[in-house]
C-alpha cells in the first residue's frame, strides 16, 4: 500500500507520515484552529491531499480493518493502527527481528539443495527484516552466502574470494554467478552417467550371461555326480548284500523261507494233552513216596481255537467226565482232592 500511494502522488506518502495539523491562526499570542472560511488556497491543498489519502487507505482495506480505522480522522492515525494490526508492537517487532536475526545467523546450505533454493530460503529471511527496519548491505550478504555454501563448493567460495572484483561483488552478481556455475556442473556430471550407464551395462550383462552358464554347468556337474554315486551304491548294495528275512530279522534267507515261522505253526498245530494228578502222604515229605494214580478227573488248558476245543470234548467222552467243568486256574502239584466224582468225601490218608 506504500507504494501504491507513493505512486499516485508522492505528496500524499508524506502527509501519511508526518501527519496533516489542522490550520491554526494566531489570535494575542495564543494558537487557534481555523475555520474553514478562513482557509486559504494553501490551507485547501493539505486537507484536500488527507482526504485523498484516506479514501486510499478506505479502499484498500477489508471490512474488519475498516471498522478499526473509521473512527480516526488523519491519515497518519490510520496508517499507524493498520501498522500495530500486522506489525504489532514496538516489542512484537524486536521479538520477530530477534528471531529472523537467530535464523539468519544459523543459515546455511542443505545437502544436495540446488542454488536456487537456497537463495528463495535466504530471501525469506532479509525481506522480512528489511521490512522491519533490519537492513544488510550487499557486502554482508555476499559474505554470508559464501560462508553458508557446502563444502563441495569449497573450490568454487576460493576462486571467488581471490578474485580481484570481489571487494565488489553484488549480491545479485554472487547469485548470478553462482547459478551459472552450477548449471555447467550439472551439465558435466549428467553427461558422465550417460557414458557410465552406456558402458557398465553391456559388461555387465555380458558377465551376468558368463556367471550364469558357469553357475548352469556346475549345477549340472554336481547333479551327474550325486545321480551316478547313487546308482552305484544301489548296484554294489544289490551284488554285495545277503538277502533279509522280513520276518525274523536274519540275514541269510527271505520271509517265505524262514525256519523259525514254519517252526512256530507246527506248534500252533493241535496235539493231544494228558492230565496227571498226584497225591501226598502226610507222613512222608520226600518225593519218592509220591504215588501217581489215574483219576476220572481231567485237568486241561482252555485255549481259544476251535480244534483244542474239539479236543477236549473227546477227552470228557473217553474218561465219562462228560459232566465235569473246565477250570480256567491252572493247579499245582501238591493240591489235594476233598471229593470223587460221585461227591464223596476221600480220605487223605488212605493214599
Amino acid at each position: 500500500m506504500r507504494i501504491f500511494i507513493q505512486s499516485n502522488d508522492y505528496k500524499l506518502w508524506l502527509i501519511v507520515k508526518n501527519g496533516c495539523r489542522i490550520p491554526m491562526k494566531e489570535v494575542d499570542g495564543v494558537y487557534l484552529p481555523k475555520t474553514e472560511e478562513e482557509f486559504d488556497e494553501n490551507d485547501f491543498k493539505k486537507m484536500e491531499l488527507n482526504t485523498k489519502v484516506i479514501n486510499i487507505i478506505y479502499c484498500g482495506v477489508n471490512a474488519d480493518d475498516y471498522r478499526k480505522i473509521s473512527r480516526c480522522e488523519t491519515a497518519k492515525q490510520m496508517w499507524e493502527k493498520l501498522e500495530i494490526t500486522y506489525e504489532g508492537t514496538i516489542q512484537v517487532r524486536e521479538a520477530k527481528i530477534d528471531q529472523l536475526t537467530h535464523e539468519y545467523e544459523l543459515f546455511s546450505m542443505k545437502e544436495n539443495e540446488k542454488v536456487e533454493e537456497m537463495f528463495e530460503r535466504f530471501s525469506n529471511i532479509i525481506n522480512p527484516l528489511n521490512l522491519l527496519g533490519k537492513v544488510y548491505i550487499d557486502r554482508e550478504l555476499v559474505r554470508k552466502v559464501l560462508r553458508s555454501l557446502s563444502p563441495k563448493w569449497r573450490s568454487k567460495v576460493d576462486a571467488i574470494e581471490e578474485g580481484r572484483g570481489f571487494q565488489t561483488i553484488t549480491y545479485d552478481s554472487l547469485r548470478g554467478n553462482l547459478i551459472t556455475y552450477e548449471t555447467t556442473q550439472f551439465f558435466k556430471v549428467v553427461e558422465e552417467k550417460n557414458k557410465r550407464s552406456i558402458a557398465l551395462p553391456a559388461t555387465t550383462s555380458t558377465n551376468n550371461v558368463d556367471d550364469e552358464d558357469d553357475d548352469s554347468d556346475d549345477t549340472d556337474i554336481g547333479l551327474f555326480v550325486r545321480r551316478f554315486k547313487k546308482m552305484m551304491n544301489k548296484k554294489g548294495a544289490k551284488k554285495n548284500t545277503p538277502p533279509k528275512c522280513y520276518g525274523c530279522g536274519e540275514v541269510g534267507h527271505i520271509k517265505p523261507m524262514c525256519p523259525k515261522l514254519k517252526n512256530e505253526k507246527d506248534k500252533k498245530a493241535p496235539k493231544k494233552q494228558r492230565a496227571y494228578i498226584s497225591w501226598e502222604n502226610n507222613g512222608s515229605g520226600s518225593e519218592d513216596s509220591e504215588v501217581k494214580e489215574m483219576t476220572n478227573l481231567c485237568l486241561m488248558a482252555i485255549e481259544k481255537d476251535q480244534a483244542s476245543k474239539e479236543y477236549c470234548r473227546e477227552l470228557r467222552k473217553r474218561f465219562d467226565v462228560t459232566e465235569s467243568k473246565s477250570v480256567d486256574t491252572p493247579m499245582s502239584t501238591s493240591c489235594y482232592l476233598d471229593k470223587d466224582e460221585k461227591g464223596k468225601e476221600v480220605d487223605i490218608k488212605r493214599y
